[in-house]
């Protein structure tokens, strides 16, 4: 596979009909990632299936919209390659640390207590309003797809179906072609070039309620009764069911599912708005009370790291469960280290060191507002008395910026990045891997419009150590 050597692939982690999805580990920037590739089975021609060249192009246009959304509920895409034959395609996508929702409603026995499936819901839900803005439709929600984060936030997955709203964009489906998972789709997918519109993901995520409420899908039994049900039948109201389920839940949810997307909610924000008085975001301690595995609360001792532990070796094995992808459990590591730095003198340096991974692995477990108020918090106290080129000082107030992005606070997150960027290439240079993360993500907010960054002819001032 070209150019993909510093990406040392380690476990599969996820498999369907189009992609395979490889837990990673980047040998360059030194972080985990996942590295996305084509299926190999999709790649053999076969009759009455999708050719190799569709596939490649699907592939591609996922990566394209990969590229197009900063949101808190979407991963990141931090890497793709897209020329070349089809087994030389891959993308590389931030490494979601957490369980799908398949796995935490078969670890529940089913179905969720109703507040976490309603908080679980909304944040789907502001997901949905940011991609039907652009517009792009979906069209594949399914339990499999959602992630859940070790703090509970839920990171929505693979657009490899998604249809974009607008002429400007070839129609990737094949006549007769269905595209999506039979239990969760819509009656108008079923049709022969059926309209896909925004209301065909609200149907969707009723079934994904309907499911988490009751432990069942709306309609269940071969995948032929089950296209005919979703035309033809109603299922009954979740709470015949489930009695607890609120009535104006039950109203949404139904309504949901009305059989024309013109009788189901006009868009995700009339659902957000008809959702919030049910919803309420449930901290780490609620997702891990109601059997989430969370991550580790900042008084737990860890087995094999002892306080007793001198602080070298404590601080290199936070790192080390950072390194791995354990943010949940290198984050109380990393808040006793620093508590405990903070208090011996001569230690304020370690100790800010500390704090910004402590911060790090925040931001990493979707934990943005923490992380955000963590950074800024820092960066203060590091302006104060600390000279504007200082590693930490630039990392830290980098952060601000990109964590800013990630929470879709596009004016904040661009100031940020305009007073930092300069400073990074002088002092860091324009090839830094830091450098090179603000830039991305800059230009990503600037569309590569005028506000992108050309590459200087001639190396930046010297390299900082």
């Amino acid at each position: 596979m070209r150019s993909i050597e510093r990406f040392e692939r380690r476990n599969l982690i996820g498999q369907g009909s189009m992609g395979q999805v490889w837990q990673s580990w980047d040998t360059l920037l030194k972080r985990p990632a996942a590295v996305k590739i084509i299926n190999p089975e999709r790649l053999v021609e076969r009759a009455n299936s999708i050719s190799p060249e569709m596939v490649a192009a699907r592939f591609c246009r996922e990566a394209e919209l990969g590229a197009r959304f900063i949101h808190p509920g979407l991963p990141l895409l931090y890497d793709a390659e897209l020329t070349g034959i089809p087994t030389d395609l891959y993308m590389v996508w931030e490494l979601i640390v957490g369980q799908d929702l398949a796995q935490l409603l078969a670890a529940e026995g089913g179905r969720l207590p109703i507040n976490r499936a309603l908080s679980i819901t909304a944040q789907i839900v502001e997901t949905l309003v940011c991609i039907h803005a652009d517009p792009v439709v979906h069209r594949d929600l399914k339990p499999s797809n959602i992630m859940v984060t070790e703090a509970g936030r839920t990171k929505l997955l693979d657009f490899g179906v998604a249809a974009i709203q607008g002429s400007d964009y070839p129609r990737l489906t094949q006549s007769g072609q269905l595209l999506g998972t039979v239990a969760y789709m819509a009656p108008e997918q079923f049709l022969d070039r059926g309209e896909i519109v925004p209301q065909t993901d609200l149907y969707a995520l009723g079934c994904l309620l309907y499911e988490m409420l009751t432990g069942q899908t709306p309609f269940t039994g071969d995948p032929v009764s089950v296209m005919d049900a979703h035309r033809t039948r109603m299922p009954a109201p979740a709470r015949e069911l489930r009695p607890d389920v609120p009535a104006g839940v039950d109203e949404l949810l139904m309504s949901l599912l009305a059989k024309d997307y013109a009788d189901r909610p006009a868009s995700a924000n009339l659902v957000a708005e008809r959702l919030a008085p049910y919803s309420t975001p449930l901290t780490p301690a609620q997702h891990l009370a109601s059997g989430e595995d969370s991550p580790v609360g900042e008084s737990t001792v860890l087995p094999g790291a002892p306080a007793q532990l001198p602080v070298p070796i404590r601080i290199v094995q936070a790192q080390a469960l950072a390194d791995a992808g354990h943010f949940g459990d290198a984050l109380p590591l990393y808040n006793a280290l620093a508590t405990e730095l903070a208090a011996t003198p001569g230690n304020t340096r370690q100790a800010a060191e500390c704090r910004a991974k402590a911060a790090w692995c925040h931001q990493r477990l979707g934990n943005f507002e923490q992380a955000l108020t963590d950074y800024t918090a820092l960066s203060a106290e590091l302006t104060s008395d600390t000279p504007a080129e200082d590693p930490l000082l630039l990392e830290v107030r980098s952060r601000v910026g990109l964590v800013q992005a990630a929470s879709n606070r596009t004016g904040e997150a661009l100031a940020a990045f305009a007073s930092i960027y300069p400073l990074l290439t002088q002092h860091l240079g324009h090839d830094d891997p830091l450098t090179s993360e603000v830039r991305t993500v800059f230009n990503r907010l600037n569309r590569l419009g005028g506000g992108s960054f050309p590459r200087p002819s001639a190396a930046p001032a010297q390299q900082a150590t």
